[in-house]
């Protein structure tokens, strides 16, 4: 499956240790099922939130799985390249 990375400005903190780099994998299917199930899709902030939390592969060395409540801790501008990344990932389906 192909994948986006990147660096984090901010990062998230797992265990004490921030990461920053992150490894992104385009959405399947299930992943968007499952977001929709988890987050529903009144709110595509939240929706969002979801799928990337299922297709974030690591960040730093930390290799998942990750959390929506995770990916709800990230600051604004984490969330955003992150987001950025995502579209990048689906638009590798595309090809």
């Amino acid at each position: 499956m192909k994948t986006i990375t990147g660096t984090l400005r901010d990062g998230i903190t797992i265990s004490g240790k921030t990461h920053l780099e992150f490894e992104l994998r385009e959405p399947t299917t299930d992943d968007l099922f499952e977001a929709e199930d988890e987050a529903g899709t009144d709110t595509p902030l939240k929706f969002n939130g979801a799928v990337i939390a299922r297709t974030l592969v690591r960040c730093g060395t930390f290799n998942g799985p990750f959390t929506f409540q995770m990916i709800r801790k990230l600051t604004r501008r984490d969330y955003v390249t992150l987001s950025n990344a995502m579209k990048e990932a689906e638009k590798l389906g595309e090809g």
